[in-house]
């Protein structure tokens, strides 16, 4: 059945679902981001199938439109919560300012482990990507989550360099890219590389020596050309 024959299905049913209790409508909901972040991780936007979500979910097709609206409002809303939890890991962090480098090394340490344990939202990001980001671009929510993660990489940047410990010109978007990027790129593209490097980059093993081939880069990539402790 395609979406828009579920659509169809959707508007014969009876104008009125029975409201459910707030908390059961609360785990409704999450039950169905849980389901469709699986769906759209795996098959993309355009493969995702809204009865294989609903199915996963044990929900019915009525509840999925009227909590999101269309596939689309769906598709936002996981992308837009997977974005918020991120968020929020972050901000558990005990960033401790006077130790700049601990603080961004940290925040490394965080990054790779966060999208190790969640390929989910890997897939998700790669998908998106392939579209040219145009569900993200969408969001304002997204942009202004991350204001209070780039503010952070800021002040420990200031810190660094007002202690001599950091190397002057050091842009945070560009450091946070780099942070990302030793985060991901090894999942992204492991498969392909696992074969041509005839390396298995799944193991336990050469993942831990991986974090810590990105913590030394990312030090001596902040610590190069530092005038020293002031």
């Amino acid at each position: 059945m395609t979406d828009a024959a579920v659509l169809d299905a959707v508007e014969t049913l009876p104008e009125q679902a029975p409201a459910p209790r707030k908390r059961d409508a609360e785990r409704t909901r999450k039950a169905i981001l849980s389901a469709a972040l699986k769906e759209f991780s795996q098959a993309g936007f355009a493969g995702a199938r809204i009865e294989r979500i609903v199915k996963a979910a044990k929900c019915n097709i009525r509840m999925l439109y009227h909590y999101f609206g269309d596939k689309k409002g769906l598709y936002l809303a996981v992308l837009e919560s997977a974005y918020v939890d991120l968020r929020a890991r972050e901000a558990e962090l005990k960033i401790d300012f006077d130790r700049p480098l601990d603080g961004l090394l940290d925040l490394q340490r965080f990054t790779f482990e966060y999208f190790e344990k969640n390929p989910r939202f890997e897939g998700l990001l790669r998908n998106e990507n392939l579209m040219q980001g145009k569900f993200v671009a969408q969001s304002r929510m997204v942009t202004e989550t991350a204001f209070p993660l780039r503010r952070t990489i800021e002040r420990l940047i200031e810190s660094g360099q007002r202690q001599g410990l950091f190397g002057p010109d050091l842009d945070p978007v560009q450091l946070y890219v780099t942070i990302a990027a030793l985060s991901r790129f090894h999942l992204a593209n492991g498969y392909s590389l696992s074969v041509t490097l005839d390396t298995d980059m799944a193991t336990a093993e050469w993942r831990k020596a991986r974090l810590g081939h990105a913590l030394a880069l990312l030090k001596g990539y902040l610590t190069a050309g530092a005038p020293g402790p002031r």
